[in-house]
Order: C-alpha cells, then structure tokens, then sequence
C-alpha cells in the first residue's frame, strides 16, 4: 500500500476474539450483506481491538434516523486494502496512491474493487496527494515533493489532474513558488540556503478557470513555519500559466495542514476564502475576491474571539471548512456569516457533544445542510446535521462497534 498505510491485513481468529459478534468475511471474496444495497451514505470509521486497527465502511440509508449502525456484522471490510487516513473520496469511489501511480477503488457494490489506475511519469521521491480537490470529473491535487530550480530560484511542485473515469492523466503541470531569503535565527547575518528550505501548500481551490493555492514556506528543519506572511499562488486552470502570487503580512501565515483538504472554500460569487494564524492561536479569515489576484485589501475577519485551533497530524493545526449558502460557511464548530463577519451558531454549545475534526474531505454537504460527527462527553459518537436554511442543529444516527475515529461521510 501507500507511505503511510501501517494497518495489518486481519487474521480471522483475532477478530473473533476481539469482537465476537464480527461476521469475519473478507470482502474481496464474499457476498456483501444484501442489507447494503440501499446505502445512501458511507461513513468511513476505524475500529481498534486486540492491538490491531481495522476500518470500515458502513452504508446507511438515513443519517438522520434516531437508530445506530456499526462495523458488527455489516460493515464493508477496508483494514489493510485502503488508507482511509491519507485517501479521497468522491461518492463511492477512493484514490490513493501507491508508487508511481494513482489507484482508484469502488465500495459501490458492498466490497473494495479496483477500478483503474493511472502511472504518472514524474512523481518525484514520494507521490503523495498533499492537496486535492475534485472538479469537472476530474481528480486535482499536488504532488509531495519538491524541485528547487536554482535558475528562477524558486521551489516547484507539479499539480497532477487526472480523469476520474477513464483515470487518463490530463496534466502534470508545475507550480512554481518563489523563495525569498529567510535569515538564519540562530546565526545573525546569515540565510537559510534557498534549495534548503520546503514549501507546504495549505489550501487548494479550483472555481471558474482559476487555481488558488495557499502556501507557507518552513525552516529547512521541517519543525515549523518560519515566514510569518500569508501567500496564495493564482493561475489560470487547467493550462496553469500567468502564475502570480499575492502576499499579506499582517495576519500571520497561511494555514491548513498538507492532509486537510477542506481548508479553503468559495462563495456563490466565486471569492476564495482562506485563514492565517498568529503566534499559534489567533485566526483571521482573508479571501481573493472573483477575478483578482491579490488578498484584498479590504476584508480582515478576526476570528481571535473563537477556539479554531485543533491539533492534527505532527502538531499541525487542522483546519475543517465548509461553505454553505448566503455566506453562511462552517469553520470547525462554527457557523459564521463570512459577509458580514458575525457568528450564528456555535455548534458546540448544542449539548450533543463536540464536532469532531476529520481528514480530508470529511464533511458532507448536502443542498441546505452540512453533516459531521460529534463526539458525546460519554465518548460516543453521532451523526449530526447544520441546516443553513433553519438554523438549527440536530442529531442523527449513533455509530457504535467500539469505534476510535471517524474520517468521513459521503454521499454514493
């Protein structure tokens, strides 16, 4: 499997011993349950016992019905085949990358099948989806490593685009990302060697033939951000030229974690929003305004007032958005006017428990509404749903099965 896939194929009897009322099936030869059939949704969620991980699956008709649903007995089987950690998904399809190449799976028939794959001819030391984004049909994100081209003196990164179909590459472009000098703290005078010091994209948005990336450049050490200055690279897509980016020096850096792919979102006029943070607490929402390429100069959100901070992978902070409607997005726990820079709810204070941060593309939205999990303060875990349109916050199914994680919820 991929870089980061550590989960161990399961062995029937320990299964059995850790959770006797697991129907052990391997899903790559066994019928599915025909109770999956009519599985509207999928939550993907993991499950740990007897000192091994195990995620599944589960296909539920209704997120919102008062019943529960667990891996026990029914659920689709993925420990040791896909890494739900580190993949996306797209309805009942998964991409992941293994070698040089992008592999697609489907669920849609109650058990992991691969669908396709496409080999790409530059991915560098680890191919990697640092930052994804799905449009058009087909499948974006930029590759993981990095190329210092001493000529231009910047750091370039290529963006992969693939044809999720047919899983035919239609481009493998680079982004380039200038490298300004960085003085040396521990050695007044003195600058990090430009070819040392890594780029990190933190957000990636795609909307009305533009590209809009989100970066932070990081001490040649890898151990933090070290350019406190928020920049986002614009270009035209899908041909990527008139690359330019934008700056602000005000707010702090760019933030998003390289995993969190839902870390920048658009409104309905096609402005891009994304956030900065300071001294490692204090968040502000910026945008790129439909047509510019500039941060504009005129819209700052404070979000200091607000607890956004969550920590993810390797300490970095995790960044959960989604836009809604009428300039209504959710940010972590909160739902916010983005227009008129004011809260509407926070959906912590509802009593069902905390909204829980999830990889990648973890929350759904769905017309009006925004479906996440929550996590009671007895540690079980629920669907939730935010209407838009009512502004009102409301509990749905109980996951059960002794589950550990939840990574996300889609819609087959």
């Amino acid at each position: 499997m991929n870089f980061f896939n550590v989960f161990f194929k399961k062995s029937c009897w320990i299964a059995a011993l850790a959770l006797s009322t697991v129907a052990c099936k391997d899903s790559d030869d066994t019928e599915p349950d025909s109770s999956l059939a009519g599985g509207k949704y999928g939550i993907t969620v993991r499950v740990e016992a007897a000192g091994e991980r195990y995620e599944y699956i589960l296909p539920v008709e209704d997120l919102m019905t008062d019943g529960s649903i667990s891996p026990v007995g029914y659920g689709i089987d993925v420990s040791g085949k896909v890494d739900a950690s580190y993949g996306v998904r797209e309805g009942a399809n998964l991409f992941f990358t293994e070698g040089a190449a992008v592999k697609r799976y489907s669920v849609a028939t109650g058990a992991v099948v691969e669908k396709g794959n496409a080999v790409l001819s530059n991915p560098g030391n680890y191919l990697g989806m640092m930052k994804s984004a799905f449009i058009d049909g087909r499948l974006n994100f930029i590759n993981w490593a990095s190329t210092y081209n001493a000529t231009t003196e910047a750091s370039e990164k290529r963006l992969f685009i693939i044809d999720t179909a047919t899983m035919v590459v239609k481009g493998e472009t680079a982004l380039s990302f200038p490298v300004p000098l960085i003085e040396d703290p521990e050695n007044v005078g003195e600058y990090f060697n430009k070819a040392d010091i890594p780029i990190s994209p933190t957000s990636l948005g795609i909307a009305n033939g533009k590209i809009y990336v989100g970066f932070l450049y990081l001490k040649p050490s890898w151990a933090a951000p070290e350019k406190q200055v928020a920049y986002v690279l614009t270009a035209d897509y899908p041909s990527l030229t008139n690359q330019k980016i934008a700056s602000n020096d005000q707010y702090g850096h760019t933030t998003g974690t390289w995993y969190q792919t839902k870390s920048s979102f658009f409104d309905e006029d096609g402005n891009y929003y994304f956030t900065t943070i300071r001294e490692n607490t204090y968040y502000t929402l910026l945008r790129v305004k439909a047509g510019s390429t500039e941060i504009d100069p005129d819209y700052a959100f404070d979000l200091s007032n607000y607890s956004l901070y969550s920590e993810g992978f390797m300490g970095q902070q995790t960044d959960q958005y989604a836009y809604l409607k009428d300039g209504k997005a959710l940010l972590g726990a909160y739902v916010f006017d983005v227009h008129n820079k004011t809260l509407i709810k926070n959906l912590n204070d509802s009593g069902f428990g905390s909204v829980q941060s999830v990889p990648a593309d973890g929350v759904l939205v769905e017309g009006s509404k925004a479906y996440m999990f929550v996590k009671s303060a007895d540690s079980k875990w629920y669907v939730a749903a935010y209407d838009a349109d009512t502004n009102e916050f409301k509990r749905g199914i109980q996951i059960q099965g002794g589950i550990t994680r939840a990574f996300g919820i889609v819609k087959y």
